[in-house]
């Protein structure tokens, strides 16, 4: 089992994370035996003997507690999953199912308060705790919690603001995962040890008319096993996509670039990078360092610098603030980054990194930071800056609307311009292969200015102003 993060050891965080690994799949545990030639005791000793096929050395995640120990079952789970009949090529929505079942778990060994300020008692809960009665095991209230911090739903209480699709994703992963511990004995499946109990859903499939033999499927219909868990979430999400967005407010961006600093250098300007100039994760985490310092753009506002590192592998050409380019350009000449230089060419050279690209920055491995890794670090300058303004929840994903939407805004002020005007530029700036995804940055705006006209409008009421 070989670690593949790229954090530091030293580092430590107060909250469960996962871990990225590299796992021999065919690996085959080898029991052997000894006589004890004193006491004619036969001892037994188990071996792991690996596969040495590289094919089969598969990557998945594991989760890992605060105090750095690993938790069990569901690490173990997350490993199954990628050997077997039933093994999956990628293990990162289960492996983030799993993360926040078990912080979800966690959250219930600590005093709660409730709308009121009112103190709630601990409940303690575990994987294990499961009753007769579906409605009270761990799963169930997992299921209610994604519900109320759900998008989808109009009445979310909650700050998590997952979507539909995560919600159900995560549900679906945490009931897989229950299935797997019954199937392999880890937990009772018994009357007084429910799950959920599971109906018949008869679906029938949609006829091409235009085939030719569509009379012979008229009664196709397939038949699904769905748990009355999964029947809480509604199939479609009721809320339109633009209502999802969640970019940050003026104080709340104030508040962020207030504290950003307290991140380790490379950390803040990735996710600088993100805000300011709209990149994805993994667009900024593999941000090609050939393109930085090679000329002066002193006179410029925004310096463009084309990236091919991009989801679609679409190429384009991102604006980075001119204030933001001159940290880049230093970041690049420092001490810190051509030590990791050295560690990334001895592993090109040594054939262990087949990806030979100039990514600006480097990891003390030698290798590209991880998407988890900036998550990770975006949680903890999250919970800081909650210390000072509880309100403040974002997830790193909010950066990039939070800079179209602020981009929309400032653009057409300057240029006096509707949204709409703008709608291809944004398109071509996000990386967007249709301009139908960068709509809802346009009727999020649309809609900020017709709530800030109303709001307007009592104001002027109320002060006598009309």
């Amino acid at each position: 089992m070989t670690r593949t993060h790229d954090e530091n050891q030293s580092d430590i965080y107060d909250d469960y994370r996962l871990l990225s690994i590299v796992v021999d799949s065919l690996a085959k545990l080898k029991i052997s035996e000894s006589i004890n030639a004193d006491s004619g005791e036969v001892i037994f000793l188990a071996n792991l003997s690996p596969s040495n096929l590289p094919s089969r050395a598969k990557k998945t995640d594991i989760i890992i507690a605060p105090n750095g120990s690993i938790v069990y079952p569901q690490s173990l789970y997350l490993v199954s999953k990628i050997r077997g009949a039933g093994a999956v090529k990628d293990t990162n929505s289960i492996a983030k199912g799993l993360l926040a079942y078990t912080r979800y778990l966690d959250s219930t060994h600590y005093p709660q308060l409730d709308d009121d300020g009112n103190e709630i008692p601990p409940e303690y809960l575990t994987y294990k705790s499961l009753t007769k009665y579906e409605e009270e095991g761990a799963p169930w209230r997992f299921a209610e919690h994604l519900l109320a911090n759900c998008r989808a739903k109009q009445n979310s209480t909650g700050d998590e603001a997952y979507s539909l699709a995560t919600a159900r994703s995560y549900m679906g992963a945490v009931i897989g995962f229950y299935k797997w511990m019954h199937r392999h004995g880890y937990l009772k499946n018994d009357d007084e040890h429910v799950l959920t109990h599971f109906t018949s859903v008869e679906i029938y499939e949609d006829i091409n008319q235009h085939d030719m033999l569509a009379h012979t499927k008229s009664d196709v219909k397939r038949v699904y096993e769905m748990s009355n868990i999964m029947k809480m979430f509604p199939r479609y999400a009721n809320t339109p996509i633009y209502k999802k967005l969640k970019p940050m407010t003026l104080d709340h961006k104030e508040l962020f670039y207030r504290n950003i600093d307290t991140l380790p250098k490379p950390i803040s300007l990735m996710i600088r990078l993100c805000e300011q100039s709209g990149l994805r994760i993994d667009e900024a985490t593999h941000l090609p360092a050939h393109n930085i310092g090679n000329n002066d753009f002193g006179e410029l506002e925004v310096v463009p610098i084309f990236i091919t590192h991009t989801k679609g592998s679409k190429p384009r050409t991102v604006e980075i603030p001119l204030a933001l380019y001159e940290e880049l350009e230093q970041y690049k000449e420092s001490k810190q980054r051509q030590k990791n230089l050295i560690k990334r060419k001895v592993l090109i050279d040594s054939k262990c990194e087949l990806d030979c690209t100039d990514y600006l920055f480097l990891s003390n491995k030698g290798i590209p930071y991880t998407e988890n890794t900036l998550e990770v670090h975006f949680g903890v300058l999250r919970r800081f800056i909650r210390t000072i303004e509880p309100t403040w929840y974002y997830r790193i994903h909010d950066l990039r609307s939070t800079f179209a939407t602020h981009w929309l805004l400032s653009q057409s002020q300057i240029r006096n311009v509707g949204y709409e005007f703008l709608m291809d530029e944004l398109a071509e700036l996000m990386g967007h292969v249709s301009t139908s995804t960068t709509e809802k940055y346009v009727q999020f705006m649309n809609k900020y200015d017709e709530q800030l006209k109303v709001a307007k409008s009592k104001n002027n009421k109320i002060s006598g102003g009309w």
